[in-house]
């Protein structure tokens, strides 16, 4: 009876912690974010370029510039989860998203004019995470957010 408790209580012990692995702390949900919204004005720059958007390029590459700092702060949490969570390499994950942004945005109404007023924005919000909220084509999170106690579980 010892026995069976004691690998009863191995497998719920090894099930949490593998669950918490796949879960997201505040600084790597942030991070996703700002990759997303960095992610979606690069694709409404390159759809959006013609007809009454053609400064999209110039206003994504000035947004670019000027957001540098988060883009690379960003770039170690977003690295950690993607490891942790065995989601693939940085880049695989960033084209993974900008496909689903590519393939969404045709079904978003005005997906144009939408970015081009978030992109206009994000001058004025000192956080590209800030933006996420405005976004054409919706944000999801990958992952559930890790609880304290999961949290806890993974810095073990």
């Amino acid at each position: 009876m010892k026995f069976k408790a004691a690998v009863l209580g191995t497998l719920v012990l090894s099930f949490s912690a593998q669950a918490s692995e796949h879960c997201m702390r505040a600084a790597e949900v942030k991070a996703d974010q700002v990759r997303f919204v960095e992610t979606q004005m690069r694709i409404a720059a390159l759809q959006c370029r013609g007809g009454g958007h053609r400064d999209m390029i110039g206003l994504y590459n000035d947004f670019v510039r000027s957001k540098r700092p988060y883009f690379v702060e960003a770039e170690k949490p977003l690295r950690t989860f993607l490891n942790r969570a065995e989601k693939g390499n940085l880049e695989s994950y960033v084209t993974a998203t900008a496909n689903r942004v590519s393939l969404n945005s045709g079904s978003v109404e005005q997906f144009c004019d939408r970015s081009r007023m978030a992109l206009a924005m994000a001058f004025k919000m000192p956080d590209p995470a800030g933006l996420v909220s405005l976004m054409p084509v919706q944000y999801r999170q990958p992952e559930r957010n890790c609880t304290t106690q999961s949290a806890r579980t993974e810095s073990r």
